[in-house]
């Protein structure tokens, strides 16, 4: 039997006829994958409810890894920091939707990142808890560039454009890359925002748009794995 860890709901999956592949960050071993028996079975009493496995859903579990299979089996899961309001606004879940599934293109390593997985922490515990959400899934994909090794370069940042490949701001287009207009600006504002100002970011949804689209420029150029979310279309909507 492993020890408890903390851990959040990435991405659930059918397995057999009554069980779910969960795939989840885990505080202490980073992605971790668990088969979850019996959880789709119709009977009332059961160890586990598809409820718990919503996406970014943030849970303690217990694991076993039997030697033959070398698959952890979930023991047991409980809710912990649960929300109030992420499942019943429409921004909201939608936003976990989206942010869930740019999670599950990005982390990969299975090893412990204790800042990361705060920042996660903290980020939802947030979303939950504030109406002015607006901004905050843009807001966490910049922030999340730190974790992952591409965090824009601020040195040069009063200069115009914004150079995709490299991370950073320069004074020249010297490449196709090179971008310039109202959504670097809007980044620069990003950049220079937390998590309690992030109510103060105005912007219309036209230049949020664009702005999400050059995040998605941006993860792409630097991480070969990452696919543009099916859920960006629902965000857009969404917010539209």
């Amino acid at each position: 039997m492993e020890q408890p860890t903390q851990a959040i709901v990435l991405h659930a999956t059918k397995y057999g006829e009554t069980s779910v592949i969960l795939h989840a960050y885990t505080q202490q071993a980073g992605l971790r994958t668990y088969v979850v028996k019996g959880v789709r079975l119709a009977k009332r009493k059961k160890t586990f409810s598809m409820g718990m496995f919503q996406p970014l859903t943030q849970l303690e579990l217990v694991a076993t890894t039997p030697k033959r299979t070398g698959l952890s089996v979930l023991k047991s899961a409980k809710i912990i920091n649960p929300y109030i309001t992420i499942s019943t606004q429409i921004t909201k879940s939608s936003i976990c939707m989206f942010l869930a599934e740019v999670l599950r293109s990005v982390l990969k390593e299975e090893e412990e990142n204790a800042s990361l997985y705060h920042f996660l922490e903290h980020a939802l515990i947030w979303l939950d808890t504030h109406d002015k959400v607006v901004n905050m899934h843009i807001h966490i994909l910049i922030q999340l560039t730190k974790y992952l090794g591409f965090y824009p370069d601020v040195a040069d940042i009063s200069q115009p454009y914004f150079d995709v490949q490299n991370g950073q701001f320069c004074q020249y287009a010297n490449s196709k890359e090179c971008i310039a207009g109202s959504e670097v600006s809007l980044l620069k504002t990003y950049l220079g925002t937390k998590f309690d100002a992030l109510d103060t970011i105005l912007a219309t949804t036209e230049e949020r748009r664009a702005l999400l689209a050059l995040l998605m420029q941006y993860y792409q150029r630097h991480l070969q794995s990452f696919r543009i979310p099916k859920s960006l279309d629902v965000l857009y909507e969404v917010f539209s």
